[in-house]
């Protein structure tokens, strides 16, 4: 997602940057260490991304403050199944266990309109209820 706005913070170390924004001392260094180790091997461990999305960061490095707006959040973060089922790290199905709407997807495109999430709601869970009923 693009932001139309400045960054809030922008430093030349990702040291600097962590302490400007007051993390704890280490944290975002071994967070941006991990993910670069990652990246360097065209893998994101975590989020799963596609190997051409992933790259390692470089600097200066920035960072935007959210805490007072909505124009910036994630959403989702549950992998499923075209029909709603949860999946485990491993890759399995997690029996019984399903999801649907903005807990299984990013933002729409542009920015967050609440009435798209009407779609994601009523569509996955349609296929969430039936797969549920089959199980």
């Amino acid at each position: 997602m693009v932001l139309n706005r400045p960054a809030t913070w922008v430093c030349e170390t990702v040291a600097e940057l962590e302490q400007e924004i007051g993390l704890p001392t280490g944290s975002l260094q071994s967070t941006v260490s991990a993910y670069n180790d990652a990246a360097q091997r065209g893998e994101d461990p975590l989020l799963y991304k596609k190997s051409e999305w992933v790259k390692p960061i470089g600097t200066p490095v920035g960072a935007i403050d959210l805490r007072a707006s909505c124009a910036g959040f994630t959403l989702g973060g549950l992998l499923t199944t075209l029909d709603a089922e949860v999946m485990h790290v491993s890759g399995a199905p997690i029996p019984g266990l399903f999801a649907a709407g903005r807990t299984t997807s990013g933002l729409a495109a542009w920015g967050y309109a609440s009435g798209i999430s009407l779609g994601d709601g009523s569509f996955y869970g349609r296929r969430a209820g039936r797969s549920a009923a089959k199980g």
